[in-house]
Parts: C-alpha cells; sequence; structure tokens
C-alpha cells in the first residue's frame, strides 16, 4: 500500500510540475481542483478604448457604467465612474468535435445599433467569420439594480445546437486593480454564480445566467496562466475546456463557464438572460444577480428605455434640427456623470488602454486613471453643452462638486482628481480656475456663500498669479497662452459681476482693471510679428515670457522634441472669440488663420476639415499605428472642427459644413472620438476613422451638441454674455475720418492703450507705431496690423512713471508725425 501511495503522489507531483512549468496536461475529462496555478497572473492591461456602445441606468440607484467594443463587453465601471470593474467579458464558441474554437472579440464581424434611438440600450449582432454561428445582444442595465444585463440568443448558423459549445469568458479587474482580484466558484439559492472580489476594499462581482452552467465546468484561474483562455486557446491546443480550479487568489485573474447547451440539442438556437452584478461585497452582488434574474427582463428593459426617454424628451429641439447625434452626445454625457457626487469624467476608459499600464511596467505610460478622471476644464465644456441642451441640473450639481472638492485653500482648482477629489496629476492649469467661475455665473450662482467661499478665492488667485500658467489646455507648457489667458479674462468679468451683486465694489474694479490690461496686452505677450510661417504674423502656441519675438526655445512633451516657439501653432487663440474676449473680426484672429490653416489643417475626403492640436504633436499612435507609448505622431481632433465651426458662426456665417464634418468622424453608433486618423494613416487604417486614443471623448460630444444650437440659433450659445458685451459689443472702435484715434480714458498709468491709424500711411504695406514718453523717453516700435475697416491698430502699455506720451507713425522709408509736432497724449493716474 505505501509504495502505490508512493506512487500516486509521484504522479500528482510530476503534474503539479507540469502546470507550473507553463505546460497544459489534458484530460479526457475535466479535473476540478482548488487553487488556480500561476499566481499572480501576467501584467494587467485594460481593454482597448475604442468604444462602439456604452450606459447606463438613467437614474440614482443603479451605479453600474458599461462600455463596449469588437461586439464585447469592456470595462464596466461601478460604483463611480471612476472605478474600473472589468477589462472584459465575451463569450468563447467551439464545436463539440473538439477542432476549432473562437473568440468573440477576434473572431466576429460586429453590427452595433441603438435599440432604441432615444435610450443607451443596444443591439449587438456578431456573426463568425467561419460562417458557423451568430450572437445577437441586447444590453442594458438593471434600472433598479447594480446589475448589467445581456440577453442573448445564440444561434447555430450550421448544424444544431449539438454541435456547439459555448463558453463565457470575464476578465474583472475590481475596484480599478487589476493585479489585486480574487475569484471563485459559489451557488447562491441554486443559482451558480462566478465570483470577484477586492480582498482590500471588499467591492465584489456576481456573475450568473438563467441558462444553467454545464455541471463541473466553472473555473477562475491567473490570466496567461491558467485562465479560461489559456486552457482553450493557449499552450497546448486541444479546444476543449480542462482546467476547473475553485479559486484563483489576488492577483490578474479571469472567470470562464461553460454552458449546458444539453436542453436544446437538436434546436438552432437559444435564448437567456447573463447578468453580472456588482456590490460592496461578494454577499451583496451575490443578492444583487439573484433579485435580477428573478426579475422580468422585458419590465426591466422597458423601465431602462422609459428613463432615458424621459430625460432626450426635456431637451432642447432647436426647430427640430436634433439630430441622434445630438441625443446620443447628450446621453454619453450625461452617463458620463457620476451619480453620487455629479462629477464629469473626461471619458470612461483608459486611452491605448489594452497596452498601457503602469502598475506593473514602471517605465512605461500611467494609466491606471485614463480618462475616467475628472478635470475642471473639461467638465466645464460639458456642463456647458448640457446647458445648452436644456438640462441645468446636472451641471448644477457639477459645480457643486468643483467647488465643495476639487477647489483648493488658496482659490485654485486641482488639475484632475477621481470622483472623491484625490489628486491624481498636479499640475497648475490656470484656465482650470477660470471654468468654474463663469460655469457658476452662467448658473445664476451669486449667493453670498458661494462668492466669498469659492469665487473670490478663485478669481483672487487669478490676478495674484495670471495671466502666467503652469500649463496651457495641452497640460505640456508654461508661459503665456491665448487659450489659457481668454478663460482668466472671461473668468475675471463673470467675478466682477457677481461681486458687483454681492456688494464687493473693490473686488469688482480689480477684477474687471486686471481683466481689461490682459485683454488688451494678449497680443503683446503671444502674437509674433517675426514667425517662419506665412507672412510671420500670427498668435504662437504659447510663448514662454511675453516676448513672442525673441525666438526662445519650446520643449515639446511626447517626445517631439525642442522648437523655435514662434514656429509651433494651435488654434487655441480662437478661445478669443469663443469666450468674447476679441471680436471675430479682430485683425490678430484674422491674421492667424492662413498661419494655423497651412500647417495643421487638412481636409480629409468625403468627409471635410480637421485640424491637429499643433504642429509636431507627438500625442498618438507611432508611424505604423502601434499604440502610444511616450512618444507618436498626433492626429486630427474633431473638437477643431466644432471650434472652427464657432467661430465660423461669431463671423455670422453658418457652421453646416462642419457638423456634417463631426457626424462624419463619428464611428456607426454616433462616437466621436478624440482623434481620427490624417491623410498619412498607416497601412490598415482609414482616415478620417477614430484613433485607438479614445472614443468617444465626452469633450467631443459635448462639442457637437453646442455647434448644433449655435448653428440653428445662429450665436455661441456657451458664450459668456456678459463678457462679449464688454469687449466686442460695447468696445472702443475708431472713427471713421479720424486719422488717430484711441480711447483716451485708457491713457492712464498701467493701463493697456489701443492706438488706431488711418493717416498718410495707410496704404503701405506695413505701419510702425514709432513712441516713447515723456519727450521720447525709452523710445519703441511696434508693428501695428490692419483692420477690415482699414484703421491700423496696436496696443502699448502707458507707462507707470511717464507723464506724456509721445508717438508718430513710420512705414519704414516715410513717417507720418502730425506735421512736426508728432501727436502727445497726457498720461493720467489710473
Amino acid at each position: 500500500m505505501k509504495r502505490i501511495y508512493w506512487f500516486a503522489s509521484a504522479i500528482i507531483v510530476i503534474l503539479l510540475i507540469a502546470f507550473i512549468g507553463g505546460s497544459k496536461i489534458l484530460f479526457p475529462v475535466a479535473m476540478t481542483q482548488d487553487e488556480a496555478f500561476g499566481h499572480p497572473g501576467t501584467c494587467p492591461t485594460w481593454s482597448p478604448s475604442t468604444l462602439t456602445f456604452l450606459g447606463t441606468a438613467q437614474n440614482p440607484t443603479s451605479k453600474v457604467w458599461f462600455t463596449g467594443f469588437n461586439g464585447i463587453i469592456s470595462q464596466v465601471f461601478y460604483p463611480s465612474t471612476d472605478k474600473a470593474a472589468t477589462v472584459d467579458w465575451q463569450f468563447l464558441v467551439g464545436d463539440t468535435a473538439k477542432t476549432w474554437v473562437d473568440e468573440e472579440k477576434q473572431d466576429t464581424i460586429s453590427q452595433v445599433s441603438l435599440n432604441n434611438t432615444r435610450s443607451l440600450s443596444w443591439k449587438i449582432t456578431n456573426t463568425a467569420k467561419n460562417g458557423m454561428y451568430q450572437i445577437d445582444k441586447t444590453i442594458f442595465t438593471d434600472p433598479n439594480r447594480n446589475t448589467l444585463i445581456q440577453q442573448v440568443t445564440f444561434t447555430a448558423l450550421s448544424g444544431t445546437l449539438d454541435n456547439f459549445n459555448l463558453y463565457t469568458l470575464y476578465h474583472p479587474a475590481i475596484d480599478n486593480n487589476g493585479k489585486a482580484t480574487t475569484g471563485y466558484s459559489t451557488t447562491y439559492k441554486n443559482i451558480q454564480m462566478l465570483i470577484a472580489k477586492n480582498p482590500t476594499s471588499n467591492q465584489a462581482s456576481a456573475l450568473a445566467s438563467s441558462l444553467g452552467f454545464k455541471k463541473g465546468m466553472m473555473s477562475s484561474g491567473f490570466v496567461g496562466r491558467s485562465d479560461g483562455w489559456q486552457d482553450l486557446k493557449g499552450g497546448e491546443v486541444d479546444n476543449t475546456m480542462n482546467w476547473t480550479y475553485q479559486k484563483a487568489t489576488n492577483g490578474n485573474i479571469a472567470q470562464m463557464v461553460m454552458f449546458d447547451l444539453s436542453p436544446y440539442a437538436n434546436q438552432k438556437s437559444v435564448t437567456f438572460n447573463l447578468v453580472l452584478s456588482f456590490g460592496n461585497s461578494d454577499k451583496n452582488a451575490e443578492s444583487e444577480a439573484a433579485g435580477t434574474l428573478k426579475d422580468n427582463f422585458s419590465t426591466m428593459l422597458s423601465g431602462y428605455n422609459a428613463q432615458w426617454n424621459s430625460y432626450t424628451n426635456h431637451l432642447n429641439t432647436f426647430g427640430g434640427t436634433a439630430d441622434t447625434q445630438y441625443y446620443v452626445a447628450a446621453m454619453v454625457l450625461k452617463a458620463a456623470t457620476d451619480k453620487a457626487s455629479g462629477a464629469m469624467v473626461a471619458g470612461l476608459g483608459n486611452p491605448w488602454g489594452n497596452s498601457n499600464y503602469s502598475i506593473c511596467t514602471p517605465s512605461g505610460i500611467e494609466m491606471s486613471g485614463g480618462y475616467h478622471l475628472i478635470w475642471p476644464r473639461d467638465l466645464y465644456k460639458f456642463a456647458s453643452a448640457l446647458m445648452v441642451a436644456g438640462d441645468t441640473a446636472t451641471p448644477k450639481k457639477a459645480l457643486d462638486w468643483l467647488l465643495t472638492t476639487l477647489q483648493q485653500p488658496d482659490g485654485h482648482f486641482l488639475q484632475n482628481a477621481l470622483t472623491d477629489g484625490t489628486p491624481y496629476w498636479n499640475g497648475i492649469q490656470m484656465d482650470e480656475t477660470a471654468f468654474p467661475i463663469i460655469l457658476a455665473w452662467k448658473l445664476g450662482r451669486t449667493d453670498a456663500d458661494t462668492y466669498i467661499n469659492h469665487i473670490k478665492p478663485a478669481a483672487d488667485y487669478i490676478v495674484k498669479n495670471g495671466p502666467v500658467t503652469g500649463q496651457e489646455r495641452w497640460e505640456e507648457n508654461a508661459g503665456y497662452s491665448p487659450s489659457t489667458i481668454a478663460a482668466e479674462i472671461a473668468g475675471l468679468v463673470c467675478a466682477a459681476d457677481i461681486a458687483k451683486v454681492n456688494g464687493d465694489t473693490t473686488s469688482e474694479k480689480r477684477y474687471l482693471a486686471t481683466a481689461d490690461y490682459w485683454q488688451g496686452m494678449v497680443e503683446n505677450w503671444t502674437f509674433t510679428t517675426s514667425g517662419s510661417i506665412g507672412n510671420g504674423k500670427y498668435f504662437e502656441r504659447i510663448d514662454d515670457n511675453g516676448n513672442p519675438n525673441d525666438g526662445h526655445i519650446l520643449h515639446i512633451g511626447n517626445g517631439s522634441g525642442e522648437w523655435d516657439e514662434r514656429s509651433i501653432v494651435d488654434s487655441s487663440f480662437l478661445e478669443l472669440v469663443r469666450h468674447g474676449v476679441k471680436a471675430a473680426n479682430n485683425p490678430y484672429i484674422l491674421s492667424s488663420l492662413p498661419a494655423i490653416d497651412s500647417t495643421i489643417k487638412q481636409t480629409i475626403p468625403g468627409k471635410g476639415e480637421g485640424w491637429f492640436r499643433y504642429n509636431h504633436d507627438g500625442y498618438g499612435e507611432t508611424s505604423t499605428g502601434a499604440d502610444y507609448t511616450g512618444a507618436g505622431i498626433g492626429r486630427l481632433w474633431p473638437i477643431f472642427t466644432g471650434e472652427r465651426g464657432h467661430f465660423a458662426i461669431a463671423r455670422g456665417n453658418k457652421a453646416d459644413s462642419y457638423l456634417a464634418t463631426m457626424r462624419a468622424f463619428a464611428n456607426p453608433s454616433y462616437m466621436i472620438s478624440e482623434q481620427v486618423w490624417d491623410l498619412n494613416a498607416p497601412s490598415g487604417y482609414t482616415p478620417g476613422t477614430p484613433t485607438k486614443s479614445m472614443t468617444p471623448l465626452s469633450w467631443s460630444m459635448g462639442e457637437y451638441i453646442t455647434l448644433l444650437a449655435s448653428n440653428y440659433t445662429g450665436k455661441v450659445m456657451d458664450m459668456p454674455e456678459i463678457v462679449y458685451q464688454r469687449y466686442v459689443v460695447n468696445s472702443s472702435k475708431p472713427h471713421q475720418g479720424k486719422a488717430v484715434d484711441y480711447n483716451e480714458a485708457n491713457a492712464k498709468k498701467g493701463l493697456a492703450l489701443t492706438i488706431y491709424y488711418k493717416g498718410l500711411l495707410t496704404n503701405s504695406e506695413q505701419v510702425k507705431l514709432h513712441w516713447g514718453y515723456n519727450n521720447w523717453q525709452q523710445v519703441t516700435d511696434r508693428l501695428m496690423i490692419q483692420r477690415e475697416d482699414g484703421f491700423w491698430e496696436t496696443t502699448l502699455s502707458v507707462p507707470p512713471v511717464g507723464t506724456t506720451l509721445n508717438f508718430a507713425f513710420t512705414d519704414g522709408n516715410n513717417w507720418d508725425n502730425n506735421g512736426g509736432n508728432n501727436w502727445n497724449e497726457t498720461i493720467s493716474n489710473s
């Protein structure tokens, strides 16, 4: 007996060694064992962010958000929009003859459509490339529970169900942690379930089905070593399920079950409900799953759709021009809103998520937060779009979150954060302190508490630290940024109005004085007259020190090298118009358009015009199409098509073509991406279609909403009207018939004074203002720019020590010096 026992033990040891070595031992029948081998599994990643569908219940009860790509479920979020709980979830299909196994996301052709055009429920049809089967799914969430539902019909296109083995493979990452999940099999109230749990937070998921699992065919394993995919398709492939591990503890795990098709063996199809429930414990998740399975699925789907229908029915239609793209965009923004906090994330996913995850690759890209974070700038864009659409409740809650969670004691707002306010990155972006002020003004938040505790500290911070920013809107460089300064100016004007309501006239005057000065000086700080593009006169992307002609070196992120700052352009200067800081016919704006259009614009055949972020942008895939890993090639961004459309509207034109282009840039399920492929797309990729960065991007979806509304009304709908009135409608303008004109009220120490000229040299190719003070001290020449009305203009900062301004005009060869008397203006105290 001892010899027999020793021999059996030796066989077990040999088998264990084989397992540990990674070779798969084949058994005639599956063997159920306790703990899976291969701990902790391979380095975890997230799923691709090229989403074709997403959704959540339109209520605060169900705190589950789902996303999908390639016809399968990808990241599911629970219990908040910043907490991914899954990587992906798909079917595997094989034949009972064990000659092949298909992976749903790779081996089917997927068609995605809305189940209801005014709801985020989806119909998915995945047809096998080998023509053998079809999987139809309706995907939504239980509106009353934390459960994701897939109503599934599996159809044999060849033979009957008796010819197929059907599995589902689930890859959890509970509580946003792909390295620390424990999985096991259990039975709860006679329902077989797969449980995945984060050992630290205790959050858990429970997978269950109305279609029974084949007896004993449930397994939890470590990804890349002992998971179901490795069992069926990895190593020594035998196309059948051999491993049935009871549990896999604290690692990167995946779980698989085999369905029992035997009751339907002679049928062509079977329909069943597959549920994935979540809870704050495994028992809670099990209870949720059981509750959903026992409920009426038709009633749940009807309720889910009805709630979304109710939401969309209350949105503005803009004379019937609101289209499906508009409604999907609005629903996506609403779905990107955390139900507990009201915070709105930039996107429900991780850009290039299937290849970037730093928790076990420290030299790689940090992607645990991805885009499911909150940036105040982005939130402002989304909230403004929903306000335009007619939803003010969501922006109000989002503003409350910004003010109470993200604002710091010194008044500024964090660069980005989780929904609980935990900082993620710690850059200082001045526009992100300005935008909450503008949003508060738009929402009429002028009460004393909001002003004293939030608006005033934020405005004071801007006055003290602006206009220079630690980072501009591309989060890469410090200095003087046209887009940042535009937001700062608008924020201060809005803050001044709220201060006025609260009787704080001292702060009101200080905010307006600062805003007025920056509004007058922004060209001096960021508009070069010695650039290398076109006529050399245009706004830079950013200037390091407020001297746009000194040619300092700009260090571009994402491995894009060093360049003369005068040679790098973007379209961010259009934000000066968007926020009402400059008129659309401002000569500096118009002079800059040829520079960006000749440098960063492309026209995609059959789609329309698109723009890059800036020239030499490296935030994108490589030249071969490989995923971004810190350096690459930035592609076209649909938001810039929307921004250019808004500029067209500000100029008094229609934006129909820009709307059409944004629609064309969307994927077939109405998701508009962060980037689309340009004309130099790598082989296998189509220009004008979404890249692999992030689809949809909430910013892109919001831009479409606002552009559609603006196009219908003929005005930029998210522009703060009070800023537009101050700097465009009521601004001083030159009087025809005068050779020299300016607002004498601004001839004060420390103010910005704009001088207009239409004298003897008007028809010259260039005109310079030749000026000094106190009898020609500190003489300076400033190149002027010609306006559409024929006047030349430039702005100077009135010296704080001067008593008299002295100036004349020259074209380089000739002078206009007022008949030898020059022009002299008395400088008064501010």
